[in-house]
Order: structure tokens, then C-alpha cells, then sequence
């Protein structure tokens, strides 16, 4: 016969605990009676200590027990900290402290505390506190578990937005010129830009700028703007003129658009002489000219585009007399409505003060964007807001291009070679072979050549350089971390070389373009690029891998060699 016998718990069944207190006669009693409890314990002597043994052992540790006044970093900064690495898996802390006064408990509560042991201890309290933390710890993991598959598609359809927006912006953003001598601002309210600030040479040098709000922010006011950009820089290219143009986008957003959408545009152009500024105004602020005679306000004098079939004659251009020194200033309506803490707009704060300011042959920029960054600090922005700055000087504008014959049959080979810090950021394609001549009959391609130019690119650069692992994106905030290390990696100063060589071959119906990239890396494994059948859809079930995805659809082929250090891909029409 065999008799009942209690089964002894293994030590620390009941999980870790942390002891936190600069005390080692309190710290080790705790430590005792916690293990009594079925505890396995760690312990820390200051705030300090604890954060980076919490960040060490994090997520063995479920409980931390956390005296208030210590040395080097009190209990309620540590909380914070330990509150902050948790994210959303809920770990308890409970203070521990002979302080019982309101301010003291209050504190520990507003630190992120979320209960208090009195000392000397009492065990069968502490037992009670245990037995309540554990309930609420249990309770929330449970409610973070359910919720775990609703943030991962949060998570995916956030990245494939990333995605969308990063080519859309190249696509929009990557044809411009001169912005390198302009003072240009825009920050979306969301993740996409319902703004849109376009630039483009005119035949004769000049520039032509387009800053135009679309009804509302984000994607959904942010569709018509890569028509838009075509028409702009298409037709500016050619030497369209300013009335025709206007024309034209009024026709495509009208046919576009629904009825409660328009854009609010200001356009202006400047020829080569630099002596005329042309400019138009459709329900935009006003923009802001400063002359050696004073401010002139530019106000708007039309519709925005897309509400009427056609523009009426009444809204024609203007024009204003340049000289050398003059600066123009324009922006959308974000920028005047943007508000503070006490709800005061913008415009009726720090906008007029630093407009009245403005000096001839000075900018305006910079103070401009300190006075808005001092007006809304630690607010949350509510509308897009875009601000250019135009300084007339002579390097603003560019001698006429001549144009580059080629043979129909001819063909072009073009390379580039960028190295250690130059490695950061490769330009667009439009921004290199277009002063080349090299674009010429190629501009239905462009966004297609642009998204994989791009994406290969960021694949040598971050897996081949870099050593970046795309396991990283898998976590609930890795797509953040995955980008703070690219940008550390870079700003430490990396070192390598990306070469990249893009063969144009025309022919009778169309043409193919072969891009090849080369890194000096150590190779990569490319399992995950060699699917037999890649699309989006497939990637799509994982959080990495749908830019190069989207590559293998605009391509014939994409092929690996050399352990991932060489890729060529080949597109066709």
C-alpha cells in the first residue's frame, strides 16, 4: 500500500521576481520570503542596476518589487524605464516603502506603479499582493494574446503602407529639381501627404514651382497627385505655358475627382532672365513676396482646380517685377491653422511677428519652421502642412539644356560607384540620367526603373553592407527598430562600395533595360529572393520581402548570383 504524498514544487514554479532596494538586510528578507513563495529571485541595488537587469533578463522576470528613495536613480524614474521596455507584455511593480504619504504614493502611481508594500513586511500581505498582481498580470496577458493577431495586421498593414507611400513619394518627389536651393518643408499628418510641391526647369532655365493641398489628408487625398506630377513636368519640360497647364490639371482633377474633392494650388514661374515672377493663386493662403520695396501679398484670386469643367477666363495670371535678393514664400493652409496647447492657431501667434521681420535679401525659412515648432510643441498635428521658400539668385536656375542625339538602334551603358559614407542615400534615377539626355522617349517607364533601382538598392545596401537581418521586421515594433539600426549603422560611418550598371537596348516594338548591382558584402542568404513564383500576395504573409516582390512583377527576370552579392534584373516592354 502506498501512501499520499504531496508533490514538492520545483523552486521558482511561481515564475522571477526582481528585489530592487539599497537595503541588503531588506533586500535579502524579501528575497527569502518570495523564494518561500515559489519565487526564484534576482535583486538590484539602485533604480539604476534594475533597469539594466531588467533589460538583461526581460521577459524571464513577472514580478518586480521596487524600494522608492535610492541612490543613483530612485524607484520612480526605474519604474518608468521598466514600464518603457515592457510594451505589451504587462509586467507588475509593486513599491516598497516605509513612506505611506499621498505625495509619495501618488508618485509611485503616476511612475507607473501599480501597487505598494509597507515596510517591515507582513507575509500573509505580501502573500495578498502577490496573489492580486499575479490575477491582473494573467488577465492582461490574456487580453494581449487576443489582441496579438489584430496589432500583426495592424503591423502588415502598416509596412505595406510604408511600402506604397515610399514609392509613391519617389515617384512624385524624385522628378523635382533645385530643391537643394529652396527652403521646402512638408510633414503629412499622416502617412500620406494630401500636399504636393512640384519643381521642374523651364527650356529656357527658369523654374516653375506647383504647391498644391488637396481636400483632407492621407491616402485618400493623395491618389490624383502622380497624374498631377506627369502633366507638370511633362508639359513644363516642353515649355507649355502657365495658363495651358493650369488648364489641363483643372481637366484631369475635374474628371478625377469627386465632386467634394479639388486641389487649392499656387503656381509660379520664373524665366531664365530671373526679372518676371508669374504666379496664380486658386484657394490657397496667400503667398508672400519680399521685395527691396516691401512685402506684397500674393491672395488668391480663383478656384482650386477641379471644381469647375473649365477654368473661367476671370482667373488668369499675374505677374510682379524681380530683382536680385527678392524671396517669395509660399505654404498650405496647415501651416496657419496649426495649433498649440490652448487651441491659439498659428496665424494669430508666431506667423506674423516673423512675416513682419522678414528682411530683403534674407530668408525666412528657418525662423519660419523654429517659430512653428515653438508654437506646437508637445501638440498633436491635425493637417498636412507644406512650406516652400524661393530665394532669387543665380543658382536657382540652369543654363538651357542642349539635347543628346542618339542613334534610334544606339543604346546606352551608364554606371555608378558610390562608397563608404557616400553609401546613404543613392539619388534618383531621373535626378542621374536625365541631365545625361539618357530618359529621353523613356518617361512611361520612369516609376517602374525608380521602384527597382530603389529596392535593390536598399537590399545591397541593408543585407549586403549593412548585415541587416529581415527577421527583425518580425517583432511587433521591428519595422522601427529595423530602421533605427540602419540609421545608427550608417551615422557610425559604414564602409563598402555598391556598384550599379543600367544597359538601355531599344528595338522595333519597344526596348529592355538590364540593372545590375554588385556590393562588397559578405553575401546574403537568398533563399527567401529564389521562390519559384514570388508575388505580392505570398509576401504579403510574412512582414518583409514585398519590395522585392513588387520588383519580380515589374520584371522579366531578377536573379541572385555570387551569395547574393550581385543581382541583375531585366525589364522589358
Amino acid at each position: 500500500m502506498v501512501k499520499n504524498a504531496s508533490v514538492e514544487k520545483p523552486m521558482g514554479w511561481r515564475g522571477c521576481a526582481l528585489v530592487v532596494d539599497d537595503d541588503p538586510i531588506s533586500r535579502h528578507l524579501l528575497a527569502r520570503m518570495l523564494q518561500h513563495e515559489g519565487f526564484r529571485t534576482e535583486s538590484a541595488r539602485d533604480g539604476k542596476e534594475a533597469v539594466v537587469q531588467f533589460a538583461a533578463l526581460h521577459p524571464q522576470i513577472d514580478l518586480v518589487f521596487m524600494d522608492a528613495l535610492m541612490p543613483c536613480m530612485d524607484g520612480f524614474e526605474a519604474t518608468r524605464q521598466i514600464k518603457a521596455l515592457t510594451k505589451l507584455n504587462f509586467v507588475p511593480v509593486i513599491f516598497q516603502s516605509a513612506l505611506q504619504d499621498e505625495d509619495s504614493l501618488l508618485r509611485g502611481i503616476e511612475a507607473g506603479g501599480d501597487d505598494f508594500l509597507t515596510k517591515p513586511y507582513n507575509h500573509g500581505l505580501l502573500r495578498a499582493r502577490i496573489f492580486a498582481m499575479e490575477r491582473m498580470r494573467d488577465l492582461q496577458r490574456h487580453v494581449a494574446a487576443e489582441h496579438l493577431p489584430l496589432l500583426e495586421l495592424l503591423e502588415r498593414e502598416d509596412e505595406e503602407q510604408a511600402l506604397a507611400e515610399r514609392i509613391f513619394s519617389r515617384a512624385i518627389k524624385n522628378r523635382n529639381v533645385a530643391t537643394d536651393q529652396l527652403g521646402l518643408l512638408l510633414r503629412p499628418a499622416a502617412m500620406f501627404s494630401g500636399d504636393l510641391v512640384l519643381t521642374q526647369h523651364l527650356p529656357d532655365g527658369g523654374l516653375r514651382v506647383l504647391l498644391g493641398d488637396f481636400t483632407g489628408h492621407g491616402l485618400a487625398a493623395a491618389v490624383a497627385a502622380l497624374p498631377v506630377a506627369d502633366a507638370f513636368h511633362a508639359m513644363t519640360r516642353k515649355g507649355v505655358e502657365d495658363a495651358e497647364i493650369l488648364a489641363e490639371l483643372n481637366r484631369k482633377l475635374y474628371q478625377l475627382l469627386p465632386i467634394e474633392r479639388f486641389m487649392a494650388a499656387c503656381l509660379v514661374s520664373i524665366p531664365g532672365d530671373g526679372q518676371i515672377l508669374h504666379w496664380w493663386n486658386g484657394g490657397l493662403p496667400s503667398a508672400w513676396l519680399r521685395t527691396q520695396d516691401g512685402l506684397h501679398e500674393l491672395t488668391s484670386h480663383a478656384l482650386p482646380l477641379g471644381i469647375l469643367p473649365e477654368l473661367p477666363d476671370s482667373a488668369g495670371l499675374r505677374q510682379h517685377a524681380l530683382q536680385a535678393g527678392d524671396s517669395l514664400l509660399m505654404f498650405s493652409d496647415g501651416l496657419l491653422e496649426a495649433q498649440n496647447r490652448d487651441g491659439i492657431p498659428f496665424e494669430n501667434a508666431g506667423f506674423r511677428p516673423t512675416i513682419n521681420a522678414w528682411q530683403h535679401a534674407d530668408t525666412v525659412f528657418s525662423k519660419m519652421i523654429e517659430a512653428l515648432d515653438t508654437h506646437c510643441l508637445n501638440t498633436e498635428q491635425a493637417d498636412d502642412i507644406a512650406v516652400v521658400e524661393i530665394p532669387l539668385n543665380c543658382s536657382l536656375f540652369t543654363a538651357p539644356q542642349a539635347t543628346v542625339q542618339r542613334a534610334v538602334n544606339g543604346g546606352w551603358n551608364w554606371a555608378i560607384e558610390l562608397r563608404d559614407e557616400h553609401l546613404g542615400n543613392l539619388r534618383s534615377v531621373d535626378a542621374m540620367l536625365r541631365p545625361l539626355g539618357l530618359l529621353d522617349g523613356l518617361d512611361a517607364h520612369l516609376v517602374a526603373l525608380e521602384t527597382i533601382v530603389a529596392e535593390l538598392y536598399s537590399n545591397a545596401l541593408e543585407h549586403g553592407i549593412l548585415k541587416l537581418p529581415s527577421s527583425l521586421k518580425s517583432a511587433p515594433d521591428g519595422f522601427e527598430v529595423y530602421y533605427e539600426r540602419r540609421a545608427d549603422s550608417l551615422s557610425a560611418g559604414c564602409l563598402g562600395c555598391i556598384r550599379l550598371e543600367i544597359n538601355y537596348k531599344p528595338n522595333a516594338v519597344g526596348g529592355h533595360i538590364h540593372i545590375r548591382f554588385r556590393d562588397s558584402g559578405t553575401g546574403f542568404d537568398v533563399t527567401d529572393w529564389q521562390l519559384s513564383d514570388p508575388n505580392i500576395a505570398l509576401a504579403a504573409a510574412r512582414p518583409w520581402g514585398r519590395g522585392i516582390a513588387l520588383v519580380r512583377q515589374l520584371c522579366e527576370s531578377l536573379t541572385y548570383h555570387d551569395q547574393g552579392r550581385v543581382v541583375e534584373a531585366v525589364y522589358r516592354w
